[in-house]
């Protein structure tokens, strides 16, 4: 049976606080795919997804749960207790010198938007032991729909400290390259969607690299996700692209299964 790294799901935290019966049936865990870094040549950061091990309802994705979770402050947990586990991730994976480079979890712009964010997560890596830059902190181009002020307030405040922003899916909504100037950040994540016919199709490589270098310029560094050939991976890289992520470097793994 396959070891996981499981937590009780926060509402049902919550339940216990208050001394009404909770429900076990329901555990969080975290899964954890390698991303790899082209200029360093290793897969050593980790995309962490979240999902829901229910025995009842069976496996629940975090593309399923997060929408309903978005409309409540459960997001906010959510998030929350992802740091704290990937803290945990971290330390135990050193002592079995498996040590991560980095872990990129998602974060919503709901938690961004709130003033405590920046405390409670800067407090969570001091209580920790870990240090900030283990950690960039990804959310969607839905951010572009946000609240502006006290968003750009909180990812100041969290790459000040130390900790690293990416914005992700780049290519799904809001598509604009104007966009991506409205917040400093670390990485742009370009979604798989824009590499169809890049192989073969002229026309999709400029409007990759365009997009490559128009990130250069705003000094973010870009993640591309559905890789899943070398043929492909190749031309990324002539193409300037910075970190690859897909099947050609593994799907999402439990943390035990974790190697570097």
């Amino acid at each position: 049976m396959e070891e996981k790294t499981t937590a009780a799901n926060p509402v049902e935290t919550q339940k216990k606080s208050t001394g009404r019966p909770a429900n076990t049936l329901r555990t969080l865990e975290l899964r954890y795919q390698p991303v790899f870094d082209i200029h360093l040549n290793m897969a050593i950061d980790f995309l962490v997804t979240l999902r829901i091990n229910d025995r009842k309802m069976g496996v629940l994705l975090q593309d399923a749960f997060f929408p309903v979770a978005e409309k409540s402050n459960q997001i906010c947990e959510l998030n929350k207790w992802t740091v704290e586990e990937g803290c945990d991730a971290i330390l135990r994976c050193a002592r079995r010198e498996a040590d991560i480079n980095r872990l990129i979890v998602p974060i919503s712009k709901k938690y961004l938007s709130k003033p405590f964010c920046f405390k409670q997560l800067s407090k969570i890596v001091e209580s920790k032991g870990v240090e900030p830059d283990k950690f960039c902190f990804n959310v969607t181009e839905s951010i572009f729909a946000a609240e502006q002020a006290q968003v750009a307030e909180t990812i100041k405040q969290l790459r000040d400290y130390g900790f690293l922003v990416s914005i992700d899916d780049f290519g799904v909504e809001y598509s604009s390259l104007t966009h991506l100037g409205m917040y400093d950040v670390d990485y742009i994540g370009i979604d798989a969607s824009l590499l169809d016919g890049i192989m073969t199709e002229e026309r999709v490589q400029n409007r990759l690299q365009g997009i490559i270098e128009f990130c250069k310029k705003i000094e973010a560094q870009t993640r591309i996700h559905g890789v899943d050939s070398e043929e492909k991976a190749a031309l990324l890289r002539t193409l300037g692209a910075d970190q690859m992520l897909g099947e050609l470097y593994g799907k999402p793994m439990a943390e035990r299964t974790i190697k570097i």
